[in-house]
């Protein structure tokens, strides 16, 4: 098999395609990163790479975007010279908006403003197409302020450096590459079952609290059944409410069962920075504040009883309606005296058939198996047993061998007992390099949460390419990066661990890594720690701190990685290795760091919650030092003479309540790019030597409640991206703040517990800082008067946070932001508005208007599906929207009408309406009406129905969580076309229809019949549905000629478990006579893909289509000729989702 690093995607000829103007780049720049991302092992598409010569270019180009999984776009200062540019980036965005391209905007020498907004070079080009059509200019330039709009890279956010820029955009295409591999089918295959299973044990209609048990052996497939459970049902709780702790064991040993209540605590409530004394005052704060919402909590990989007597112990602690999952290794944890779960399920072994398939997918990115290896493939999923993480690494592990090698790997797997998982493993392991080996052990032991960033410093740090290598092992599904974190899967951690047990079984002094308590603990004690140790971590209970001489280290003369966490280690330090890379040492006891401790090839330091006064007596030169983190070490006053920290690159005081002083020697530290002293309650005033920090990107002063000012030259820090001045005592900003031409986020908010501070005195030196793109100015008592009427100066704005001030009206200026995407005016009193509610910006996605007065709406001017929140308006009677619209209205108590405007989306999103007394009324295209006897009996005749006059049917509102009720047969019909639907049993027999059984296709081709003896077409199609979900359809149906006609019929959604039968007339008398054959598609959306069990068809005379429209009164001409008729079983309640996915069906009529 060829070896390489990405395997195709059967969908995709190429992994990247370039797009550039070949005048600017094509000979360095652009030659440069098409070589680094061919040695990247990605397939790249550049001028005529990979097409036959003298072929017509222009096809040849379109189908080259079509078939690349990622748009790498380099705008240079002449890109918008060339009319063939333009329209390859038009094509591009078109593939990105139908086909979910992604695009990698590059800004080379260009600003990214001139390119969103037509200015400077690009202006100038526009100028010059002169003859080319005002639509099409309309066209690129909608292009580029999309492709202007995405997140990329500026080569002057890396100092002009392109060699830097080149290995950014690499790594970036290399993480979404592999993002997309794992995010399209990793971990999905055969879940389906015990997913449905265990939601059924939810019973997610009731109203008690339930709490389900998930176990089974490390490395089956808990986490991730959990995780697609948390994807399906999530629509159904609280806004907010949702936590997913991936890992409680890591969460225990990193942070205390503390971290983790307050973990749960914001998920849940939003509340930073809650102080929680112990576990006690944790448990009082979850009974007492979320007993109210109706959550979903998820603890996975739960090994302790205490975890969850800290987190959800008691079903009264939540709100009616809550559900908690655990998952476990073992069924004792749940079965456990005081811990009553309501039902439990064991995570069974993978079916073959899916094991194969994931296998195969990891093998060889395909469901199944190459020719070539389909014996063998099949020899080694046999030995897996069903273990999807072994499939994984095994596969990986595979993909780039030669079939002898697969042949060497399944003898040595033929050797391992049947069931020792680790054993199987290890076979991936023995694969690694010694680089890679020791790495992966190191992270096993020491990195699992650690920061990227960090973790890479310091393994760099001891000699290693860490950034090489650790792409090496995610492929070979041996490490996973989420939120810039590392994480390993458990078992391997356990394999990990196993691993260095076998270095000496019965002397731990020996062994290269310590990390298990009685092991650290021992050699500790009676010090018998060698220079074989290279990394040790002894994690205390803080009830049993450790106290240690330092003699017992003094024999580890290699150890380059110390962490340690309640430990007091008293005596000299001078025969301590000197190789320390990593000190990590939480409630550390020093008041300063110990002169004699040799520090010089140190990375990171970290002394979280010690008890230093001030880092040290003399000023120490640490050029190796990277990261400076003494967070919550609330007895340090002063950070003393910190000059000799030549190339650190981040300091972080957060939490020091007593910091009084920053040293001004600060402003030496050239290459400091993070500096955190959140919550630093008692500075007063910072150096203004800081503002000599030309490289600080990131400052953090959020809550430092006496800081009244910033230094006068602040506007020097000309890289600085991100300020947090919120919540502290600062009124006024410096003159020289405008000169921050890269700030792109900016918080100057305060908390509504701190309403008593007088709020901000002047915001105009912000209407200058034109790269913003996030602003928060929450609570700071702004009112209609507060800003300009012309902020055209902040044109790059997409997040705009204005909650909980005083408007009265929605603010004017809201129109002068072209690209915002949220915004947020919640808690503002606002009472009204002027006409329609107008947002400039055709990109908004989310608006809460959530806590204000409105009596009345209209949001029908907003873009299409916009997330629309009102949250608590106890005033608001009516609401004017766009049916594509997401509303979110919880506890509108006195909302009585809701109308839907129709306008097209290709997407179908519906409103979730929940926690309201008097709605009566919701008004769009359709609206329910009891069918007369006199219909019941016309519909009778046409479709040979029986008894529909004494049906009745258990119904639920739709959106409205109320008490079901039985009714007679209901209809709705369409304002804007005539849909009509019916409800009725699946015991409904319908006469008159050629019908195919367990369709799989989703083209039905109808025969020619004799000219004029039809004048129209009915269809129908059986669904079925395993679970009780939403769903919609579309009807597509297209002549030879390729002519489309599509329908999208939207009746009120009903929440339904069991078959659906629906039925469609249209009066197409130039379809059923003129072509000789046409096709019918029916497309599905919804939470849960129904299965289609039949389609059928009929052709319909005039008369029958005259008795169609005569039922309803009304003239199919008039209307367009078409009619829709649904029969359903039962309806059961719940809530209306928004639709998840979208498969076709169909089938094939000779």
């Amino acid at each position: 098999m060829m070896a390489a690093s990405f395997p195709s995607d059967p969908s995709w000829n190429y992994d990247v395609f370039l797009s550039f103007r070949g005048e600017d780049v094509r000979k360095n720049f652009l030659g440069h990163l098409d070589s680094a991302l061919k040695k990247g092992g990605f397939r790249t598409y550049k001028d005529d790479n990979g097409l036959t010569r003298g072929s017509d270019i222009a096809p040849s180009l379109a189908e080259a975007i079509e078939h690349s999984r990622i748009a790498v776009v380099v705008f240079s200062t002449n890109y918008a010279g060339s009319g063939w540019c333009l329209d390859e980036l038009v094509k591009i965005i078109d593939c990105r908006d139908k086909l979910g391209q992604m695009v990698l905007p590059v800004f080379f020498h260009v600003d990214p403003s001139d390119v969103r907004n037509q200015r400077g070079s690009f202006g100038e080009a526009f100028a010059r197409h002169q003859k080319v059509t005002v639509d099409k200019v309309e066209r690129w330039k909608t292009a580029l302020t999309s492709a202007a709009n995405l997140a990329g890279f500026d080569l002057q956010s890396v100092n002009g450096d392109e060699t830097e820029l080149i290995e950014k955009i690499t790594v970036d295409v290399w993480e979404k590459v592999h993002h997309t591999y794992l995010s399209d089918v990793d971990g999905l295959f055969g879940i389906d079952s015990p997913v449905e299973e265990i939601i059924s044990l939810l019973r997610l209609g009731s109203k008690d609290v339930r709490i389900i048990g998930i176990y089974g052996m490390p490395g089956i497939g808990k986490t991730t059944v959990a995780k697609e459970i948390r994807n399906r049902i999530s629509k159904e709780f609280d806004g907010n409410s949702l936590l997913m702790l991936e890992d409680v064991q890591l969460g225990s040993g990193h942070g205390g069962l503390v971290e983790l209540q307050k973990r749960l605590l914001y998920d849940i409530l939003g509340v930073r920075d809650l102080h929680l004394r112990d576990v006690d005052d944790g448990i009082e704060k979850i009974r007492g504040r979320l007993k109210h919402k109706k959550a979903l909590i998820i603890l996975d990989n739960v090994d302790h009883l205490d975890q969850l007597a800290a987190l959800a112990k008691e079903r009264s602690w939540f709100g009616i309606g809550s559900r908690i999952i655990v998952t476990c290794r073992d069924e004792h944890l749940i079965n456990a005296r005081g811990y009553r779960v309501d039902a439990k399920y064991e995570v069974p072994s993978l079916h073959f058939y899916y094991a194969e398939k994931l296998f195969s997918w990891h093998a060889f990115r395909e469901l199944s198996p190459l020719d070539d290896y389909a014996n063998i493939s099949y020899e080694i999923v046999r030995y897996a047993g069903g273990h999807p993480l072994s499939l994984k690494v095994l596969g990986s592990f595979l993909s780039d061998k030669t079939l002898l090698e697969w042949t060497s790997a399944l003898e040595e797997l033929k050797s391992i007992p049947y069931g020792e998982v680790f054993e199987r493993l290890k076979i991936c392991f023995d694969s690694l390099d010694d680089h890679q080996k020791a790495i992966f052990l190191d992270i096993a032991f020491f990195f699992i949460g650690v920061d990227e960033d960090n973790a890479i410093h310091i393994l760099d740090g001891c000699g290693f390419h860490t950034k090489i290598h650790l792409r090496r092992l995610i492929q070979k599904c041996l490490l996973t990066i989420r939120e810039k974190k590392l994480r390993m899967h458990d078992l391997l951690q356990e394999m990990a661990r196993e691993i260095v047990h076998r270095e000496n079984p019965g002397e731990p002094g020996e062994r290269s890594r310590l990390s298990f308590y009685k092991d650290v603990c021992k050699v500790l004690k009676y010090h018998e720690g060698t220079d074989k140790v290279i990394g040790l971590k002894g994690f205390f209970p803080r009830l049993r701190e450790k106290s240690f001489s330092t003699g017992a280290l003094a024999g580890m003369k290699k150890v380059r990685v110390l962490q340690l966490r309640n430990a007091d280690i008293v005596g000299g330090w001078e025969q301590f290795s000197k190789e320390l890379r990593w000190l990590s040492w939480d409630r550390c006891p020093w008041l300063s760091i110990p002169s004699s401790l040799k520090l010089k090839k140190l990375v990171v330091l970290r002394l979280c919650y010690s008890k230093l006064q001030y880092i040290w007596e003399q000023s120490k030169v640490l050029k190796n030092l990277k990261v400076l983190d003494l967070s919550h070490s609330h007895d340090l006053i002063r950070t003393s003479d910190i000059s000799g920290l030549l190339n650190i690159e981040k300091l972080i005081f957060r939490g020091c309540i007593n910091l009084i002083e920053v040293h001004q020697s600060i402003g030496n530290l050239g290459k400091l790019i993070y500096l955190d002293l959140e919550n630093c309650q008692n500075l007063v005033h910072l150096p203004s030597e800081i503002c000599e920090l030309r490289l600080l990107e990131n400052l953090d002063l959020y809550h430092c409640s006496k800081l009244e000012e910033l230094p006068e030259d602040f506007g020097n820090m000309e890289s600085l991206k991100e300020l947090n001045i919120g919540c502290t005592a600062i009124k006024n900003l410096p003159v020289s703040i405008h000169h921050l031409k890269n700030l792109t986020n900016f918080f100057w908010n305060n908390e509504r517990s701190l309403l008593e501070s007088p709020g901000i005195y002047d915001l105009s030196p912000l209407w200058s800082l034109t790269s913003l793109r996030e602003l928060n100015l929450s609570f700071c008592k702004l009112s209609d008067n507060s800003f300009p009427r012309d902020l055209s100066g902040l044109q790059n704005l997409e997040t705009l946070l204005l909650r909980g001030n005083t408007f009265h009206h929605l603010p004017i200026f809201l129109s002068n932001f072209p690209n915002l995407k949220k915004l947020d005016v919640s808690s503002c009193d606002l009472s009204g508005t002027s006409g329609r509610l107008v947002v400039a910006s055709p990109f908004l996605q989310e608006l809460n208007l959530s806590r204000n007065n409105f009596c009345s709406l209209d949001l029908t001017s907003l873009p299409l599906e916009t997330k629309v929140f009102l949250v608590l308006c106890k005033k608001l009677k009516a609401v004017e929207s766009d049916l594509h619209s997401i509303l979110i209205t919880y506890h509108c108590k006195s909302l009585e009408k809701v109308t839907l405007k129709e306008r097209f989306s290709e997407k179908i999103i519906t409103s979730i309406f929940y926690g309201l007394d008097v709605l009566s009324t919701i008004h769009y295209c359709s609206y329910m009406e009891p069918l007369t006897s006199e219909q019941l009996a016309k519909l009778e005749h046409l479709f040979g129905l029986k008894g529909l006059l004494k049906k009745r049917l258990h119904l639920f509102k739709d959106f409205i969580l109320t008490q079901s009720k039985d009714c007679p047969i209901q209809g709705f019909s369409d304002s804007m076309e005539p849909i009509y639907n019916i409800f009725l049993p699946k015991e409904t027999m319908l006469y008159g229809f050629n019908l195919q059984e367990n369709v799989a296709c989703t083209i039905v081709d109808v025969p020619q019949v004799s000219s004029g003896s039809f004048q129209g077409l009915a269809v129908c199609v059986f669904f079925h549905f395993g679970q009780i979900y939403s769903f919609k359809f579309v009807i597509t149906i297209e002549d030879e000629d390729f002519s489309r006609r599509c329908y999208l019929p939207r009746p009120f959604e009903y929440v339904h478990k069991g078959e659906v039968i629906w039925v469609s007339c249209w009066r197409t008398p130039s379809l059923v006579n003129e072509c000789k054959r046409f096709s019918i598609k029916v497309e599905t959306n919804g939470s849960h893909l129904p299965i289609v069990k039949r389609i059928g068809f009929r052709l319909l005379s005039e008369k029958e289509l005259d008795l169609v429209a005569d039922v309803w009164g009304k003239s199919a001409r008039i209307y367009g000729g078409h009619y829709w008729l649904c029969v359903f079983e039962q309806i059961h309640g719940g809530r209306v989702g928004r639709g998840r996915v979208k498969n076709t069906t169909s089938c094939h009529f000779d």
